[in-house]
């Protein structure tokens, strides 16, 4: 992303939700590189505490492993978008995701990045992500 994409994400919001702790301060620092204020969960539990704690709060972005104790990123994403705490997901995996696996029910204004990624990588999926248009009332 150009100078003028990162000032974009500026005063925005990513909860992120990993439990490799290795991998949330690297995911978080790229986060924070590109201007996002960064809220972390080390389980899909505590993710699920901080949609609950921040409603009415929306969040910009959402960023989670797809595989975590306590809670899955599906179901984050799920109680995300039941909330109407979120609208856009970019879904982590250690383990390649297959066709089957992109129809959990995450649906639409969604990216998937397989693990391990590089920062490029990541700055790509987000960008591809960010810039996709929501439609209104979605």
């Amino acid at each position: 992303m150009n100078s003028s994409a990162s000032s974009r994400n500026e005063c925005q919001k990513a909860l992120l939700a990993e439990d490799d702790s290795l991998i949330r301060e690297l995911v978080a620092h790229y986060l924070q590189k590109l201007g996002y204020e960064v809220c972390e969960a080390p389980n899909g539990a505590v993710a699920l505490e901080l949609l609950e704690a921040n409603a009415g709060n929306s969040f910009d972005l959402i960023v989670t492993d797809l595989l975590m104790p306590k809670a899955s990123g599906e179901t984050v994403v799920k109680h995300a978008k039941a909330k109407g705490a979120c609208d856009r997901f970019l879904i982590m995996s250690g383990n390649p995701v297959g066709p089957q696996d992109k129809k959990l029910g995450i649906g639409a204004h969604s990216r998937y990045i397989e693990k391990p990624f590089t920062f490029g990588d990541f700055e790509s999926q987000l960008h591809a992500l960010v810039e996709e248009p929501i439609p209104q009332g979605a």
